[in-house]
């Protein structure tokens, strides 16, 4: 009883890491803000409306990840003759330091401007890029 267990543990962890090869990862935007980088990355050519998820790095001038902590994640859109629109964005950090899982919900396919701010062991600062959903 206790090997057929251990085995269908095995078996399932197995099946399970198969299957959890992220697909490659490409550069859609980069924009210099102070001492780094900021990279956003998707496994498309675009970030998905509605509600999708692309990663936020921050490079050091050799190219290196840093870690700036904290990252705060504010996306809007002008929208002429009316309010800006916004979407939701969640940011949670990496197990590699420097490298930013990012949530989002983006309510209309377009070009949103993308507000950054970091507070963390490298200082604080902020950066904006544009970033085109579809």
């Amino acid at each position: 009883m206790r090997l057929s267990g251990m085995l269908s543990v095995a078996l399932t962890l197995a099946v399970i890491g198969c299957g959890s090869n992220p697909a490659p990862l490409k550069e859609l935007q980069r924009t210099h803000a102070g001492m780094f980088d900021v990279v956003l990355l998707s496994e498309g050519d675009v970030i998905k409306q509605g509600k999708g998820s692309f990663v936020l790095e921050f490079r050091n001038a050799q190219g290196a990840l840093v870690d700036v902590g904290a990252v705060m994640l504010n996306a809007s859109m002008p929208m002429p003759g009316m309010a800006p629109m916004f979407g939701t964005m969640t940011v949670l950090p990496d197990a590699m330091k420097g490298r930013y899982h990012v949530s989002s919900d983006l309510g209309m396919a377009g070009t949103w401007r993308l507000m950054i701010s970091w507070n963390g062991p490298a200082g604080q600062g902020s950066a904006s890029m544009p970033a085109t959903a579809l």
